[in-house]
């Protein structure tokens, strides 16, 4: 897979996957949710994006404590094929806050009908957090007015950096991340604009 589209894609994972996990304990717990501990794996998929490429699959775990969540995402047997700079079987690990939550009564009700994409949707939230990836670091911050679920990254690697923002749409049964982004060689000034929309 090109080495410019595995961190993004992983970064959407996480921010999914922090988003639903405090949204879900939130609302169950209530405001004893400060105190209380959780646990969130799922499965991600990143499908090729040529021809003749392959797919990556693996788990991810979003974990924590109130506000501050840990994650970790392995994608098994990816640092067979991709750049060691981009990506190693230590996987990517990361730490970040949800800064605000705003539980509302459509949040109740669509936790209560098991709906959580509906819920994290209709959830005003902000948050931010770091990574790390084999050689490179970097951080994000979302937020959901309720409406619009919006987010902006930068990613600092040895040879490549990417800048951008990224938004999530529900579609039906998937998620479309709908992104632009730049990415650059950190030895030149020559910047390429990518506009890509992925579906999780």
């Amino acid at each position: 897979m090109n080495k410019s589209k595995i961190g993004i894609i992983i970064l959407l994972i996480i921010v999914l996957g922090s988003a639903t996990a405090y949204i879900t304990r939130d609302s169950l717990m209530s405001y004893a949710f400060n105190q209380m501990n959780y646990n969130y794996t799922g499965y991600a998929s990143i499908p090729n994006n040529t021809h003749n490429g392959g797919s990556l699959g693996g788990t991810y775990n979003v974990y924590g404590k109130g506000e501050h969540f840990y994650f970790k995402v392995d994608m098994k047997g990816a640092d067979q094929y991709e750049d060691p700079l981009c990506y190693t079987s230590s996987g990517l690990i990361g730490n970040g806050t949800v800064d605000t939550i705003n539980v509302t009564s459509n949040t109740v009700m669509d936790l209560f009908k098991k709906d959580f994409k509906s819920a994290m949707f209709e959830t005003p939230v902000t948050g931010h957090f770091d990574m790390k990836c084999a050689a490179w670091t970097g951080y994000s911050n979302f937020t959901n007015n309720g409406t619009d679920f919006i987010g902006y990254f930068k990613i600092n690697g040895v040879d490549t950096d990417f800048e951008g923002t990224y938004r999530f749409v529900p579609q039906g049964t998937r998620i479309a991340v709908v992104s632009s982004y730049l990415w650059w060689n950190v030895n030149s000034t020559n910047k390429t604009q990518i506009n890509k929309t992925y579906y999780i």
